[in-house]
């Protein structure tokens, strides 16, 4: 990534304060731990934004989370690798049981941050350190970074490689070289996929309401990225993008695999703002075309 790709990691506050309002495990404490109100606080004072008309965003980061988790438990898998994981901690939740070993990487400031963060979380909570979470630096779009952070994976198993609010921030040039990496890594194990809800669509920009362009304005005034810069015109445009780079997609709509919400009844929302987001929201899980040489199995949602 350019040097300023640091800069990216603010989102990844603005991801904890939504998540908070939510009964997303630790996601209470890991905002109040960070300092996620403040941050949040600061880019809207310094844009003059309004936190009462942006609650509605609380849901949203709600679903994308949970649908995420929700597919990854249903898959069955037993090792996920996360690229540019922020302050999520989802490697800590699906630790717990020794079911899953979670592989979870950031750009080095996030990551010093985030073991920090992890040794306090499991300290309060009485939980040892588990061999089965390794937290470490790669770049997502340096191939031989990502290779080596899941080095210590069981390549003759599937593999669930995943990326939460990363692709927005990233040229399309660059999210073709994510694709081209998730791809290569996937071809080292018997199997696996990919699942992102990052995918964005240009015919559907135009629909957005003010408040949230305005916030997306901010947030590239405090990243120096463009948003959705990688936007695709529509999904076809992204079913072929994917085509070229070796993947079959199924897509899923992120409402319907949350099995429940519970941001909209802490934020007083009404469960219409659900609905609102049902069309919107979705996760996109890639598997290895089995067309490709490769000759893997088409995967039904990363199982072998």
């Amino acid at each position: 990534m350019p040097a300023d790709s640091s800069l990216i990691s603010v989102t990844a506050k603005v991801a904890a304060y939504y998540r908070q309002f939510s009964d997303i495990p630790f996601a209470r404490e890991v905002a109040t731990r960070i300092g996620a109100d403040a941050a949040f606080d600061q880019i809207l004072g310094e844009h003059g934004l309004d936190r009462e008309k942006l609650t509605f965003y609380a849901p949203m980061f709600e679903a994308r989370y949970k649908s995420i988790t929700q597919l990854i438990l249903r898959s069955g898998t037993s090792q996920v690798l996360e690229l540019a994981s922020g302050y999520s901690l989802r490697g800590l939740d699906l630790t717990r049981s020794g079911a899953v070993r979670y592989v979870e990487t950031d750009l080095p400031g996030v990551v010093a941050a985030k073991l920090a963060l992890l040794e306090e979380v499991r300290q309060h909570h009485g939980l040892g350190q588990s061999p089965a979470h390794v937290v470490t630096t790669a770049d997502a779009l340096d191939f031989d970074a990502v290779r080596s952070s899941a080095a210590a994976l069981d390549t003759s198993q599937a593999l669930t490689v995943l990326c939460e609010g990363l692709i927005m921030y990233l040229s399309k040039e660059q999210t073709e070289q994510l694709a081209t990496n998730v791809r290569r890594l996937l071809g080292q194990f018997s199997g696996g996929c990919w699942i992102t809800p990052d995918f964005t669509f240009r015919v559907e920009a135009k629909d957005l309401p003010p408040e949230r362009i305005r916030l997306r304005e901010a947030i590239t005034g405090v990243t120096q990225r463009q948003i959705d810069a990688s936007a695709f015109e529509d999904g076809d445009d992204l079913a072929a993008f994917l085509a070229r780079a070796g993947f079959d997609v199924e897509v899923r709509s992120q409402v319907e695999e949350t099995p429940s919400f519970s941001s909209p009844q802490a934020l007083g929302l009404s469960p219409a703002s659900i609905e609102r987001l049902r069309g919107a929201l979705r996760v996109w899980v890639m598997t290895i075309a089995s067309s490709r040489t490769d000759d893997f199995p088409r995967l039904e949602t990363c199982r072998t």
